[in-house]
């Protein structure tokens, strides 16, 4: 299921959770998670919805353990989500300085008003046959499986040698299983015992270009997955903008044009990068999470007297997941809008 498909998924759910969340808070003390706009200060007023020591010490049984873990991931992911679409609202910000145009509005007002001025001023500013290029060298991200299997570890209680975690795209270190590409070593076995270029379907150690795959509960994998992704870094990438074999006409709107470009596109397509490798921890969480809200039984019954604030916070992180997916969207779509304007290779 896509991204989008798991935010249908989520808004199919919204009534059910929303009496829920009535319900719980009319028998609880626990005051309820105020859900929040996307995007804090671009587009609303920040984050805070999900707070995992609202309900005081629930890790002490495995039920408990494992929605602390939960909680604790939901609120790392929507702090993370903030930071994303502030990192892409603060380079489009930048580049409309460059380009002398205003620079007030949320992420996606802001950053549609540098696409069209970037996209108009190369347009007339030069004269040729062929686009003006600009060339980019891609940013690379490393995910550290060693993390996601420690949050495992403590999730489940369990070794973290006995954590099975998978890297869903190119292993950065020493692969160890089947590799769908080329291996620079094989084992005994004729399996992959190096480096893969390609992507390792086996264990990793180390780095991993791409995200955390986890084997585990539930609550546990998507725990893992999503504070392993919102640790994901990536390198900025090289942009270049090329002028060859074209006429300059209006030189001052060119020079503004790839000022603008040099001082905003690196940053939101690192910005693109992380938020690709987020949004594929996210699909699981979001059903997750709605799972959890929507649960009774064990979860409740275990939790005892403070299984009412949980559930409420269960009902908050469903409520924010609307908007980290709104802010993750922007942060990849605006790096796609601006590198097509810029004539991105």
């Amino acid at each position: 299921m896509g991204l989008f498909l798991a935010c249908a998924f989520i808004a199919s759910m919204t009534f059910r959770i929303g009496i829920l969340a009535s319900l719980l808070l009319t028998l609880s003390a626990c005051p309820a998670p105020q859900p929040r706009a996307p995007g804090g200060g671009p587009s609303g007023s920040g984050g805070g919805g999900v707070q995992p020591n609202a309900c005081g010490k629930i890790d002490s049984s495995d039920v408990g353990r494992k929605a602390y873990a939960f909680l604790t991931a939901s609120a790392e992911l929507d702090r993370s989500s903030i930071e994303l679409e502030e990192t892409v609202h603060k380079a489009c910000a930048r580049m409309a300085e460059a380009l002398e145009i205003a620079t007030d509005g949320d992420t996606a007002t802001l950053c549609d008003r540098v696409n069209v001025e970037l996209h108009d001023s190369l347009e007339v500013s030069v004269s040729q046959e062929q686009r003006l290029v600009t060339r980019t060298e891609p940013a690379v991200c490393s995910t550290q499986l060693d993390f996601a299997a420690g949050v495992v570890a403590e999730c489940e209680a369990k070794v973290q040698a006995d954590v099975s975690v998978r890297c869903q795209g190119q292993c950065g270190a020493t692969c160890n299983g089947a590799c769908d590409g080329t291996c620079s070593a094989t084992a005994a076995d004729g399996s992959c015992a190096g480096t893969c270029s390609g992507v390792c379907q086996g264990s990793c150690s180390g780095s991993c270009q791409g995200g955390a795959n986890v084997d585990a509960s539930a609550e546990c994998k998507a725990s893992a997955e999503v504070r392993a992704s919102v640790r994901t870094t990536c390198t900025e990438p090289k942009v270049v903008v090329v002028t060859e074999n074209v006429t300059v006409v209006d030189a001052s709107r060119l020079d503004r044009a790839v000022k603008a470009i040099e001082v905003g596109m690196p940053v939101l397509l690192q910005a693109a990068a992380k938020a690709k490798v987020v949004a594929g921890a996210f699909v699981y969480w979001s059903k997750t999470a709605v799972s959890l809200a929507g649960a009774s039984g064990e979860l409740f019954s275990d939790l005892g007297s403070k299984s009412v604030c949980v559930g409420l916070q269960l009902a908050a992180a469903v409520a924010a997941s609307a908007q980290i997916s709104a802010r993750i969207d922007v942060s990849i779509q605006v790096s796609a809008k601006v590198s097509a304007s810029a004539g991105a290779q």
